[in-house]
């Protein structure tokens, strides 16, 4: 056979389209991958040459020797910790959903955290959406639980961090112009945060809150040429308000408790991870860590970068270190770089893990729907 025929047959063999497609996928999602890792370096960096540039100080080679040096019993206390940290996610998740056991919420936490981690915004949101569908809750159950858990997420980031701005004002710790510029921008969102708290609590302050949007909303629609009547926005901020209160009745102090809960886990993974890195309490007191934790929480409500990438790093690193001193500067972000592991970048794996396990139960659901059925 010649070399020429067997070139026609290769020409004539023909790729399928789905294949095609599906090579196509593939190299899309790599790509998209790689880009957003190569956001989170470039965060990682800004912020690493940001530290270097204002401590003098910094020697990245004894950053490095300080986490050596954890042994196996603080690498042991660490590890559980952000055990018990996975654990008060879950319930918080599971508390807003009824009937929701907190394995359930284990998944529907870490499997959108991972997303959440990669992708900036609150894509975390459609992933535990479809979740809570799979799990044969209704799209308003869903929706909603989704929105609560997003609310009560939101209001600690704010109504913490208002808390701690005024403690480390009141003390007045040297925080530097810009964080205390951060810091008084934080007092003022929580004031508004007050406000629509204050308005949300009442059907009337609502309505009439509804009706004062409507007002500006006729005013832009005439001014593309269009007319609207009556209070569409006042009329569905209440039909969403008496709908959430009816879904959450009776779950709205179990969810609170459960962020607090979240809280006090997070700040005491931070602490150990200070403490292990030798910054005594001395340099720096668990409330001063706590109102650190609390401030760069609400600088990142806005997820600019994925995970926090960058932000939070420097947030911590630069605030502990204005309240525990220079001489510290190492041992702080090591402890730093060490909680960061823990809450954000061993969470992308575990996540993945959470997804692969939730798709695995629904593959398994739909084989034995489809064993039993007619």
């Amino acid at each position: 056979m010649s070399g020429s025929d067997d070139d026609e047959r290769v020409d004539d063999v023909q790729i399928p389209a789905d294949v095609e497609v599906d090579a196509r996928s593939r190299w899309a999602m790599v790509r998209s991958v790689g880009g957003r890792a190569l956001l989170m370096a470039v965060g990682l960096g800004i912020a690493g040459a940001l530290l270097v540039w204002a401590f003098d100080d910094l020697d990245w080679n004894e950053v490095v020797d300080s986490v050596r040096s954890l042994d196996d019993a603080e690498i042991i206390a660490l590890l559980s910790g952000t055990v018990i940290m996975v654990w008060a996610e879950s319930l918080l998740t599971a508390s807003v959903v009824e009937g929701l056991p907190a394995r359930r919420g284990a998944l529907a936490w870490m499997g959108p955290v991972a997303v959440a981690s990669i992708v900036p915004g609150p894509s975390d949101m459609p992933v535990r959406y479809k979740m809570f569908v799979s799990w044969g809750y209704d799209s308003n159950t869903a929706g909603t639980a989704v929105a609560a858990s997003g609310i009560i997420n939101i209001g600690m980031k704010l109504l913490f961090p208002v808390v701690a701005a005024i403690g480390l004002a009141a003390a007045e710790i040297p925080l530097g112009t810009i964080m205390s510029i951060l810091i008084s921008g934080l007092i003022i969102v929580g004031v508004f945060v007050g406000l629509m708290i204050f308005v949300i609590v009442s059907e009337r302050r609502t309505h009439w809150f509804g009706r004062v949007l409507d007002r500006f909303w006729r005013v832009t629609v005439r001014l593309v040429g269009r007319s609207r009547e009556g209070s569409p926005i006042a009329n569905w901020l209440v039909d969403q308000r008496a709908q959430s209160i009816e879904l959450l009745r009776g779950r709205w102090g179990r969810a609170i408790a459960s962020g607090v809960f979240v809280s006090v886990a997070r700040v005491a993974l931070l602490v150990m991870c200070l403490r292990f890195m030798d910054v005594p309490e001395s340099a720096i007191s668990w409330e001063a860590i706590f109102a650190v934790w609390a401030i760069q929480r609400g600088l990142t409500i806005v997820p600019i970068m994925p995970g926090g990438a960058g932000v939070t790093e420097l947030a911590l690193t630069g605030l502990l270190a204005a309240i525990a001193g220079n001489e510290f500067i190492n041992q702080i972000t090591a402890g730093v770089l060490i909680f960061r592991l823990l809450t954000w970048l061993l969470m992308i794996p575990a996540g993945g893990v959470a997804l692969g396990l939730w798709r695995l139960g629904l593959r398994k659901s739909a084989t034995a729907a489809a064993a039993t059925g007619p």
